[in-house]
C-alpha cells in the first residue's frame, strides 16, 4: 500500500518517491469516491463503536515487525495499545515483547502513558457502551500500574480516551458529563466535556466544561450539529468526541503568539472537525481551526517547532492522511496521503513525530502502524499480533516510540537486569 508526502499550498503540490505500509494493512472499506457523503452517512461513521469490525476484512493475527531499516529508523521502544484486549506491550525496534501490562475484567483500553518512573497510567472501561443503558457511565477509569504490572490506584470517574502527565507531576484528562444544553438541543442531553486535572493519585482537583469555555470565550466558536445518537429512552449529542488533550506550550515561541504559552493546551475534537488550543489559566479559546479540511481527526499534537501534528481520518472522503501545518498560517500543509491505495480508519488513529524526524502513523483499523521519513520512506512497517475470537486483529488504537535512554533509565532505577525476557536492547540485535 503506497504512501507518498505531499506539499500543499498555493504553489500547488510535490511528490517524492513512495513508502510502503504493511501488506496486510488492508483498509475498511472505503467510500466510492465521487460526490461527498451525506450528513446521515457521516453521522453513521461519527457513532461507529471502536471495537466496531462490520464492513473490515478479517486480517488475522499479524506477525509483528515486518519492516526494520536501522539506518532510517527511530531508535527505542514502542508502546502499543491494543484496543479491544485491555493490553499494552512495550516492544524492541525487532518486535520483541519486553514488557506488557494488562487488566481484567475490562473492555477496552483508549490509551497509555509510560511514566517516567515505569509506571504505566491508563484511560479505560470495564463495559460495552453499546449494551449499558447510559453510553456515558460504561465502568469508565483512569488506573496507574506499576512496571512490573500491580495496580497502584484507580480512579473510577468518566475519563475516556487521553491522558496527559503534567510537568508539575499531575494529569490532564476528559472527563464525561451527561447534561441539558438548550442553545444545543432543548429536549436532548449532551455529552459534555470536562477538563480535568488528577493529582499524581488520581485525585480530581480541577474540573471545567468546555461548552461552557467555548461559549463563554472572547473568540467566536460555531458549534456544528454532529453527534445525534438514539440511545433508547435516554437519548444523547456526543457533541464533542474530543479523543486528545496535550500540552501545546513552545516556550521558546511563546512571545510570538499566546497559542504557545506556558498553559496553553491543544485539544482534538472528533465530531467538530476542529482542533482547540485554550489558555487554560485563564479558561480561554485561543486558536481553533479545521473545519472543512478535517474530518473526523485525531490525536493532534504540537511539534517543539511550533506546527502541528495531526490524524485526519477523513469521513467525508473515504480515506485518511497525516496533516502537518503551522497554526499561524494552517493553509500551508504537508500532507501524508495514501497513493493508488489507500488506507481508511473510520475510528482511532494515531501519528508522533520521532526525534529524527520520521513520523510514527497507526492504521488502527488495520492493526498496523508504519514508521516514515520526511522523504515518505517506509523505515519501520508493524502488524498487530493479537486475535480477537471472530477472526479479526486486534485494533491499535494508539503507539508511542520511546527513546532507548528513557527505557534504560527506568531500568537502573528500578535495580533489575534490564528485561526478564529480552536479553539485550534493540539496538544490539541483528536484523531479522
Amino acid at each position: 500500500m503506497p504512501l507518498a508526502l505531499l506539499a500543499l499550498g498555493a504553489g500547488g503540490c510535490s511528490q517524492p518517491p513512495a513508502a510502503a505500509p504493511p501488506e496486510n494493512s488492508s483498509p475498511a472499506a472505503a467510500r466510492p469516491s465521487g460526490s461527498p457523503p451525506s450528513e446521515e452517512t457521516l453521522e453513521r461513521l461519527r457513532s461507529l463503536g471502536y471495537l466496531d469490525t462490520k464492513g473490515l476484512p478479517k486480517l488475522g493475527a499479524g506477525k509483528g515487525v515486518q519492516l526494520l531499516d536501522r539506518n532510517l529508523t527511530s531508535p527505542g521502544y514502542t508502546l502499543v495499545v491494543f484496543a479491544g484486549s485491555c493490553t499494552c506491550q512495550l516492544l524492541s525496534l525487532d518486535g520483541e515483547i519486553v514488557r506488557s501490562w494488562k487488566d481484567e475484567p475490562c473492555h477496552r483500553w483508549e490509551h497509555a502513558e509510560l511514566l517516567p518512573d515505569g509506571d504505566l497510567v491508563v484511560v479505560g472501561a470495564r463495559l460495552d457502551q453499546d449494551e449499558v443503558p447510559d453510553p456515558i457511565e460504561s465502568g469508565r477509569y483512569v488506573m496507574r500500574l506499576g512496571w512490573n504490572g500491580e495496580r497502584i490506584w484507580r480512579a473510577e470517574i468518566n475519563a475516556h480516551h487521553d491522558i496527559h502527565p503534567t510537568a508539575d507531576g499531575r494529569f490532564i484528562t476528559l472527563v464525561l458529563k451527561r447534561r441539558r444544553i438548550a442553545a444545543i438541543d432543548p429536549d436532548k442531553d449532551v455529552a459534555d466535556e470536562l477538563i480535568t486535572v488528577l493529582t499524581s493519585k488520581g485525585k480530581v482537583v480541577e474540573s471545567v466544561s468546555l461548552y461552557d469555555l467555548l461559549s463563554s470565550s472572547k473568540a467566536p466558536f460555531s458549534f456544528q450539529k454532529a453527534g445525534g445518537q438514539d440511545t433508547g429512552d435516554r437519548p444523547l449529542i456526543d457533541l464533542f468526541h474530543c479523543n486528545a488533550i496535550r500540552s501545546a506550550s513552545v516556550p521558546g515561541l511563546a512571545g510570538n503568539s499566546s497559542i504557545y504559552g506556558p498553559g496553553a493546551l491543544i485539544l482534538t475534537s472528533r465530531h467538530q472537525d476542529a482542533l482547540m488550543i485554550i489558555d487554560w489559566p485563564s479558561r480561554q479559546l485561543l486558536w481553533h481551526w479545521g473545519r472543512g479540511v478535517l474530518s473526523g481527526p485525531h490525536e493532534a499534537s504540537m511539534l517543539p517547532n511550533g506546527r502541528i501534528l495531526v490524524f485526519d481520518n477523513g469521513l467525508s472522503r473515504g480515506w485518511s492522511r497525516v496533516l502537518e501545518l503551522n497554526p499561524l498560517a494552517p493553509d500551508e500543509l504537508v500532507q501524508y496521503a495514501p497513493g493508488a491505495s489507500r488506507f481508511f480508519d473510520r475510528v482511532m488513529g494515531s501519528c508522533q513525530r520521532l526525534p529524527n524526524g520520521n513520523t510514527l502513523i497507526v492504521h488502527s483499523e488495520g492493526g498496523a502502524a508504519f514508521e516514515l521519513t520526511p522523504q515518505g520512506t517506509a523505515a519501520w512497517t508493524y502488524e498487530g499480533t493479537l486475535k480477537r475470537p471472530d477472526g479479526h486483529r486486534v485494533k491499535l488504537i494508539r503507539m508511542r516510540r520511546i527513546p532507548s535512554a528513557v527505557i534504560e533509565e527506568i531500568v537502573s532505577r528500578r535495580g533489575g537486569n534490564r528485561f526478564p525476557n529480552a536479553a539485550r536492547d534493540a539496538s544490539t540485535r541483528p536484523a531479522q
